[in-house]
């Protein structure tokens, strides 16, 4: 009877053995499974790739092109080294100074711009010229173009250089016909001096 109960008793230390060895071998592999997780960081899963939020680029903006302001006759503005005010206009058939005289064709007359120009740069030079002036041209109805012709008369301004800081009061002149001269309908001019653009509004 003794030997049966030994039995029963060692049987029961065996098997409470048995299951904490068990128990402790289940959690030290939860150990180190906590450990390994840990060790890749949080921004990485199991097999190292990134899980953090990708990153969206913003579609860049073309800079927006500046808007041309369009001026009236009498508004002073700047291009490039030129201040410059456009004082006002007329249709002749002629221009003429003391000495000289220069007619239109049979057909055409002769817009007559009045500018008041100040020379911003810090060097003589022409405001209008056959080669490094501003360029200039006449718009009728959005789509005709005319050009200035230079002439020898007195105030052309073409016929001689301003100096720094001077001013100077003349005329360009551009031949039209005489249907521009007469129309009601819309003539603007167009003035450019390297990358620096200006309109003005005759009517």
């Amino acid at each position: 009877m003794r030997k049966t109960s030994l039995r029963i008793l060692f049987l029961a230390l065996l098997l409470l053995v048995t299951a904490c060895g068990g128990a402790a071998s289940t959690s030290t592999g939860a150990q180190n499974a906590n450990t390994s997780v840990k060790d890749q960081g949080p921004a990485e899963n199991v097999n190292n790739e990134q899980t953090g939020d990708a990153v969206t680029e913003e579609p860049t903006k073309e800079p927006e092109e500046p808007k041309e302001v369009v001026y009236k006759v009498g508004d002073k503005f700047n291009l490039g080294n030129w201040e410059v005010v456009l004082d006002s206009f007329e249709f002749n058939q002629k221009v003429s100074d003391e000495y000289f005289s220069s007619s239109a064709d049979e057909g055409n007359r002769f817009l007559i711009l009045n500018y008041t120009v100040t020379n911003q740069g810090t060097e003589a030079d022409n405001f209008t010229s056959m080669i490094g002036g501003v360029e200039m041209k006449a718009l009728f109805q959005d789509k005709y173009e005319y050009t200035y012709t230079i002439t020898m008369i007195d105030k052309d301004l073409s016929k001689e250089s301003i100096k720094p800081l001077s001013s100077k009061t003349g005329f360009v002149v551009m031949e039209v016909p005489d249907t521009v001269a007469k129309s009601e309908d819309s003539l603007i001019l167009k003035l450019v001096k390297d990358e620096n653009k200006a309109t003005i509004n005759l009517r």
